[in-house]
């Protein structure tokens, strides 16, 4: 009895350990997202994103024809600054990140398919995230990846992986949907990093 139970337990940490196995950390890598609006008759780019993540840094670059809108934070952190660029005005601005007026996560629901679906070679799971604002996220994601730094949207805090298409669908506006087109595992300079604040108005 005793060694069945000891070849059960070894069984179950086995087990575990190679579900553990199947999700690889990594400490630097750069997504691009193509942006889109679904509700639009085509299927037009109306934007690009780029994330950027070193260890416990990261850089989101939010490019439309309007405005550039960079936001780096670090994790162990409670300040985030946030770039804006519009024609040829250039303002900064330091902020509590996460703010504290965040909308609260109501429900987390795993969406069942009949096909897998493959994003950059990655099978991805698709999740729906309800808010306490009445957003609601449709996500696809792969659980065989996960950067250091997950939340790069404050929604993705809670998702085991690594996001690569996720539909915002407000209330009262649009939805607006991110696509993953690229994903480079290569390291990142630190420079990527850095703030010239002498380029910019800053703004209190």
């Amino acid at each position: 009895m005793k060694r069945r139970i000891i070849y059960l337990t070894v069984f179950i940490l086995l087990l575990c350990s190679k579900v553990n196995a199947q999700t690889k950390v990594v400490g630097e890598c750069t997504i691009q997202y193509s942006i889109y609006q679904p509700l639009l008759s085509d299927t037009t780019v109306i934007g690009m994103k780029s994330v950027m993540v070193k260890g416990n840094q990261c850089k989101t670059v939010l490019t439309t024809p309007q405005l550039t809108q960079t936001l780096l934070f670090n994790v162990q952190e409670s300040k985030a600054t946030i770039i804006k660029e519009i024609g040829t005005a250039r303002f900064l601005q330091e902020i509590v990140y996460p703010p504290a007026n965040t909308p609260t996560l109501l429900s987390m629901k795993e969406v069942h398919t009949d096909t897998t679906v493959i994003l950059l070679g990655y099978p991805c799971k698709q999740i729906q995230l309800k808010w306490s604002d009445g957003t609601i996220y449709e996500l696809l994601y792969t659980n065989e990846i996960s950067p250091t730094v997950s939340a790069f949207e404050l929604a993705f805090k809670e998702v085991p992986g690594l996001v690569l298409s996720y539909t915002v669908i407000p209330e009262s506006v649009n939805q607006i949907q991110y696509l993953a087109t690229k994903l480079d595992l290569s390291p990142i300079s630190l420079s990527q990093f850095n703030v010239n604040t002498s380029l910019y108005q800053i703004i209190d």
